[in-house]
């Protein structure tokens, strides 16, 4: 089951009744810091007769021991790429192996999953990891109820059915002609084999609760209102011939586009440095929609709470190969650094796995004699394998008091694209925005991927009036010097796109004091910008390229090539000249 917008603290109550419907089976927790190790096996030391000795046994998603258990996913988004491989592989499978440091075990798996995940986060996380729960609810502002049964009782009907033991124990059901076709026109074309199965599940689980024997299209219905999925009209004559009694409480359609519906994409075909690029799918927002103010909690192209589907309506693309880990270019000491995610044997002495060298050497030490020390062989040796640090970096300085009678989006659109296929880490520094925390300076936060929701709200931020441009460009210099001095595992590129008209009102001197100026501006900020520009473009211009995206606004329609000849970099059209011609300037 996958839970959409529920409340982090409401994660362990809602175990715990889950955990009382399974019968209290053991309890996994799956999260970030996940690794291989920890899923398959599990390490024993064992004194006996002999010493103590070490064994490796089943892990606890290799299900050693019969019956079921219960998987607890807190933040499916932030799931490590192991337990992301784990859920694809054994959820829903009828047979499961694992080959990991010798020990080798085939198994049927019976475990349950329980997995939360914001419905935002949806675009992040693989289709095919999502596909593998097959019951989605979205349960924002549940509220739980005092004493043992947080979620209520359990209908007198369906607690009969479950009292009565395993749900294949009991009589056979009859499936209706109609069950199929309700189903596909539920759904959709289009939506894929996998929810097809899951609806048509749930209805027969429905109709075994409800102690009835024949699963008909109104069961169909049922599941897809029990779910929240938009139903259609049932077809003239084609009813259940038993009453439904109706244990569960019935979920209202929600409003928005149904699962099957999906919006139009757009295609670029060129990129930074004249790259070919592949198709863009969705648009970070759509070009006619325009800018809107945000408010709290939603940004713009987030998908519809109260589908079961929210990753049809997300806007941005989902992760390039969520589920594989990205290739490693460096090599050397640089590739020994970053977050550890297993163990392997090593092809040098750099970077060991001291504490799984031990063990490995521990588990012979009766064939070897029992020497007075451990006795740690070649074959013993066992290293890191780490996860590599992102090797590109977009850093985008977005000046929202140049975004009058134009939409940057066509124009930045290429640099997202290029950040979004190579995995890309992102620095967004925002200049100018109506909501900051004070006008006379720039902000910046840091992002993981250009697929970061903040990304979206920061380009529809509207406009203020201030511009503190000279400090904005600082900030994103300090970002870049951080970047290439002291990222761990070295950057191989990097870009730096300023969108901006080049009127910077504000001076440097002013951003850092946090005061306004005494007297008049003049071209103070206007010059403080291009002298920080001019610092930047000292950089290393082999890793680093430089683009300022021009508004063509008028007049001082030459201050962004003056900015640009100031980063040495080159300009990009902001706008198509028919656009320019006709805006009123």
């Amino acid at each position: 089951m996958l839970l959409f917008d529920l409340a982090p603290e409401l994660v362990a109550p809602l175990a715990d009744v889950f955990a009382g419907l399974l019968g209290r089976p053991p309890r996994v927790v799956l999260g970030a810091a996940t690794r291989d190790e920890d899923l398959w096996i599990r390490p024993r030391l064992r004194r006996g007769s002999g010493g103590i000795r070490f064994s490796l046994e089943p892990g606890p998603l290799t299900e050693a021991t019969p019956g079921s258990s219960l998987v607890v996913v807190p933040d499916l988004a932030r799931l490590g790429v192991s337990g992301m491989r784990a859920v694809v592989q054994i959820l829903g499978a009828d047979v499961a192996t694992v080959e990991h440091s010798g020990l080798r075990r085939q198994w049927q798996p019976r475990a349950r999953w329980l997995a939360v995940c914001r419905a935002e986060d949806t675009e992040r996380v693989s289709p095919h990891l999502l596909d593998r729960f097959p019951v989605r609810l979205s349960v924002a502002g549940l509220r739980t109820l005092p004493g043992p049964d947080p979620l209520g009782p359990l209908p007198d009907a369906w607690q009969t059915a479950l009292d009565r033991g395993a749900p294949g124990q009991g009589p056979p059901l009859v499936l209706a002609d109609a069950l199929a076709p309700r189903v596909l026109e539920l759904l959709g074309p289009g939506t894929g084999h996998r929810r097809a199965l899951a609806l048509a599940r749930i209805a027969r689980a429905l109709t075994r609760l409800d102690g009835a024997t024949e699963v008909t299209a109104a069961r169909v219905d049922e599941a897809a209102r029990l779910i929240g999925l938009p139903s259609a009209p049932q077809p003239p004559g084609d009813h259940d011939p038993t009453p439904d009694p109706g244990p569960g409480p019935a979920v209202p359609p929600p409003p928005g586009p149904g699962p099957g519906t999906r919006r139009a994409p757009r295609r670029t075909d060129h990129g930074p440095e004249g790259q070919r690029l592949p198709p863009a799918g969705r648009p970070v927002l759509a070009p006619e929609a325009g800018a809107e103010p945000i408010g709290p909690g939603q940004v713009p192209g987030a998908p519809a709470t109260g589908t079961p589907y929210p990753e049809d309506d997300a806007a941005p693309l989902p992760e390039f190969a969520s589920l594989r880990t990205p290739w490693r270019r460096s090599a050397g000491p640089g590739a020994a650094r970053g977050p550890v995610i297993g163990v392997r044997r090593p092809h040098d002495l750099r970077d060991l796995a001291f504490v799984r060298t031990a063990m490995e050497a521990a588990k012979y030490q009766a064939v070897r004699g029992h020497p007075p020390r451990l006795a740690v062989a070649p074959a013993d040796l066992r290293g890191y394998v780490r996860a590599p640090e992102p090797e590109r970096l977009l850093t985008l300085v977005l000046d929202h008091t140049c975004r009058a009678n134009w939409n940057w989006y066509e124009a930045l659109e290429p640099f997202l694209q290029w950040a979004y296929v190579s995995r890309a880490a992102a620095q967004i520094v925002e200049v100018g925005a109506r909501d900051a925390i004070s006008e006379l300076r720039a902000e910046a936060f840091t992002a993981r991927s250009v697929l970061d929701p903040r990304i979206t709200a920061a380009l529809a931020r509207p406009p203020g009036r201030a511009t503190p441009l000279a400090h904005g460009l600082e900030l994103a210099g300090q970002a870049l010097r951080r970047a290439f001095q002291h990222h761990r595992a070295g950057l191989v590129e990097a870009w730096l796109v300023v969108a901006t008209d080049g009127r910077g009102n504000v001076p440097l001197d002013a951003s850092h004091r946090g005061r306004p100026p005494v007297g008049p501006v003049a071209r103070t900020g206007i010059d403080d910008a291009l002298a920080v520009a001019a610092r930047i473009s000292g950089m290393d211009r082999t890793r680093l390229h430089r683009t300022v995206v021009d508004p063509a606004r008028q007049p001082y329609a030459d201050l962004p090539f003056l900015l640009a000849d100031a980063l040495g970099g080159s300009v990009a059209e902001g706008r198509p000249a028919e656009a320019v011609s006709g805006d009123g300037w």
